[in-house]
């Protein structure tokens, strides 16, 4: 860049990028100077930039812009009346005197043009009606002529017949010429039509300054409007909420206003900025420039469908709920229709083509995959590729990996869920392996079934570009995902996570060979000429046709040979970009530790620098088990990818560890007040029991008290005497051998009834 450049608002998207493109030339001394949108004194200019002009030091300013700087660049989105005023009160100033060329670029926008509608092409002048009737009854008169000689070459016809066709083409003659309507043609809008542009109430005040720039008038000064479709690239400005959908696939169709068929011009900052530069440095005789890209379809439903397509599901629908989070002029944006033609200064043409470098000349919907690298790269988006193990299948297991999944917004993919949909004919899925998936599905079905290893086959290479394929999709190259009990041997990890493009080629089918008759076994006979004597063309036999694809597929195999060959010299194949980041094996539930490890599957992928993450979740909460977990994949750095901020994290952390201890404290008062009720009762029963008894006691102290009372001789006569005489008169009646023995048993068994007697 032979120029110095003065940078308005060097902090604003467009003046960053402007930045970037200047300090790519090395230079000794800085030679550009800025502004920011808030001055601030303690701030040092950046690489490249002699100076940081202050606003509150406006003298200052002027001289030093009109005396180092050649070209000074606006840009309407971040400047402000003032900034404009500034810049044109310079120029205008009689006093100011410009020795050298000086170029002033304000970069507008397109929504200068939003009242506008389309141009209709102009009228071509067209003949007199004379010439037309005239040129009419021409070919009336020839029609006539043709055919009367074909009449004469074929029998006579009769008088009747020759009467009808004359009635007919008198009838014909005198029917009134039916005027063809005329069909209105549209053309794109061109940058010499710039007086005729017409702006909406709310961007009035845009069209307000490209007028107030365009009126400056001054020797050796150029202006120059450079109309600037709306931007995108570089971690996006206005299609940002569109990307961060798509990247999210939330919701899972992308939305378009109202019919998606106005037309939305639109170019990359970077090719803006070198629109800006070439302009310039190389000054164009037009005052007003068109900065939009070449896009063929520039269609608002094209362009949502070329960011679903490259970065989301590659759904598309009209909501209006889609656009809840829109801002009303985001929305405007959308709706925008104007055709445009490109500048030529940037297209060229046959006679004069154009030098310019473009970065994304075909649109978003061409490069899509481009912009989308950007978004990452500025958002510090990258993906979590995540392979989940366990051999007991249990609530806990899929609690954290459903913890984890909706943390990082990775999908949960299972080879069950990837041939399931495979199998709906609803879902997306590539022509050319759905045939051979379908004819081979019974056989991978026996494969899966089986849960052992199996040597490659025609079945298999289709069991693997089933799950490649499914590993390539956006939301897995975007966000990643979590491969759950998969893959489940080594040999099915060599060829999911490598290309192995030669061993999963598909053989072609041969074509079955045809009966061969009597006739076709006859000597072939000499090619057959036409008139003219050259020869025919004739179908070559089938069998000559297989000789033919296989060489063919001998070719095509020689330089895959030679690719993996300079593989080998180099180190080995590169895995594929979904190639896993994080190997977790998660510890049964059970009371045993020994366990059957997948030996051969961890020591493939330690070879391979990724170690097996082993984890013990029985003495730990699902949520300090994900915390572990969360730690081991952000080993290597945490990601943007739109997640919970480490504060949040934080904050939440102790949230639960505060409704834990809450839970423990409660727990134990709770415990406690149990424990207290149960020995009240306790104690209540045990009174109880203390209370009959003290009662029982003293009505036996009270019968006891009266027996006391009553003297012994009465007492013996009342009660013992008249029971010893009966228990004598039985003995005498009995005679036992042991009288005193049979008395006392006697007196024994009668005191039992003494109470009741």
């Amino acid at each position: 860049m032979s120029k110095r450049y003065f940078i308005n608002n060097l902090d604003s998207p467009l003046g960053q990028e402007f930045y970037s493109q200047l300090v790519k030339e090395e230079t000794e001394e800085g030679v550009h100077m800025a502004t920011y949108t808030i001055d601030d004194p303690n701030k040092m200019p950046p690489k490249g930039f002699k100076k940081i002009l202050k606003r509150y030091k406006p003298k200052l300013s002027r001289k030093k812009m009109l005396e180092e700087c050649d070209v000074y660049v606006y840009d309407v989105a971040s400047a402000t009346q003032t900034d404009l005023d500034f810049v044109c009160d310079i120029f205008r100033n009689s006093k100011t005197t410009l020795e050298e060329q000086k170029v002033l670029i304000l970069v507008s926008s397109v929504l200068t043009w939003s009242a506008m509608p389309d141009k209709v092409k102009p009228k071509v002048e067209k003949k007199p009606d004379e010439e037309q009737e005239g040129e009419q009854q021409e070919q009336q008169e020839q029609q006539q002529k043709k055919d009367e000689a074909e009449a004469d070459e074929n029998q006579e016809p009769k008088e009747d017949e020759n009467q009808d066709q004359e009635q007919e083409q008198q009838q014909i003659q005198q029917q009134p010429i039916n005027e063809v309507p005329e069909v209105i043609e549209y053309v794109p809008w061109e940058e010499s039509d710039y007086k005729l542009r017409s702006a909406s109430a709310q961007y009035s005040q845009l069209k307000e300054w490209e007028d107030m720039v365009l009126s400056l008038q001054k020797e050796n000064l150029k202006v120059i409007v450079v109309c600037a479709g709306l931007i995108y690239g570089k971690g996006e400005l206005l299609f940002q909420k569109y990307f961060k959908k798509a990247w999210l696939q939330q919701p899972y169709k992308l939305s378009y206003q109202p019919d998606g068929n106005n037309k939305v011009p639109t170019v990359h900052i970077t090719d803006l900025v070198k629109m800006i530069v070439k302009v310039s440095e190389s000054i164009p005789e037009s005052n007003y420039i068109f900065a939009v890209d070449n896009t063929q379809d520039r269609t608002q439903k094209a362009i949502i469908q070329g960011i679903a397509t490259g970065v989301g599901s590659g759904w598309i629908e009209q909501n209006d709920d889609f656009f809840k989070d829109f801002t009303p002029e985001e929305m405007d944006c959308f709706r925008l229709h104007l055709d445009c033609k490109p500048s030529q200064i940037f297209i060229g043409n046959e006679e004069t083509p154009s030098d310019f470098e473009w970065h994304c000349e075909k649109g978003i919907s061409v490069n899509a995959k481009k912009i989308l690298q950007e978004f990452t790269t500025i958002h510090k988006l990258r993906p979590i590729k995540i392979i989940m193990e366990s051999k007991a299948e249990n609530m806990r297991f899929q609690d954290i990996l459903t913890m984890i999944s909706d943390h990082y917004r990775i999908p949960v993919i299972n080879q069950e869920q990837i041939f399931k949909d495979a199998q709906d004919p609803n879902y997306v899925f590539p022509s050319e392996i759905q045939e051979d998936f379908n004819e081979y599905w019974p056989t991978i079905q026996e494969y899966i079934n089986s849960q052992a290893p199996a040597q490659l086959s025609e079945q298999l290479k289709i069991y693997y570009k089933v799950i490649k394929w499914r590993l390539s999709q956006n939301d897995c190259q975007n966000r990643g995902f979590i491969l759950q009990n998969f893959p489940n041997y080594f040999e099915e990890a060599d060829f999911i996570f490598y290309p192995n493009k030669q061993k999963l080629k598909m053989k072609k089918k041969p074509k079955k060979k045809p009966v061969v008759t009597e006739e076709e076994q006859k000597p072939p006979q000499e090619p057959a000429v036409d008139e003219n004597g050259d020869p025919i063309e004739q179908e070559q036999p089938e069998d000559q046709q297989q000789d033919e694809q296989q060489q063919e597929e001998v070719q095509e195999e020689e330089p895959q040979e030679e690719e993996q060959q300079e593989e080998e010299q180099e180190g080995g194949p590169k895995p594929e970009d979904f190639f896993p980041e994080s190997y977790i094996v998660i510890k049964p539930l059970g009371k045993t530790d020994n366990f059957e490890y997948n030996r051969k599957l961890i020591n493939f992928f330690s070879e391979r620098n990724l170690d097996a993450y082993f984890i013990d979740p029985r003495k730990k909460t699902n949520h300090d088990t994900f915390e572990d977990l969360r730690i081991y994949i952000e080993r290597n750095g945490r990601p943007y990818n739109y997640l919970q901020n480490e504060k949040e994290l934080i904050v939440l952390y102790f949230n639960l560890q505060r409704i834990k201890d809450l839970t423990i404290k409660y727990t134990r008062k709770q415990s406690i007040s149990i424990w207290k009720e149960i020995t009240k009762v306790k104690k209540d029963k045990r009174q109880d029991l203390v209370t009959k008894y003290t009662k029982y006691i003293e009505e036996q102290e009270q019968e006891l008290q009266q027996v006391k009372q009553f003297p012994f001789r009465n007492y013996l006569m009342d009660f013992v005497v008249p029971v010893l005489n009966e228990g004598l008169v039985e003995v005498a009646h009995i005679l036992p051998d042991d009288p005193v023995e049979f008395l006392a048993e006697y007196l024994y068994k009668r005191s039992f009834n003494v109470d009741n007697e």
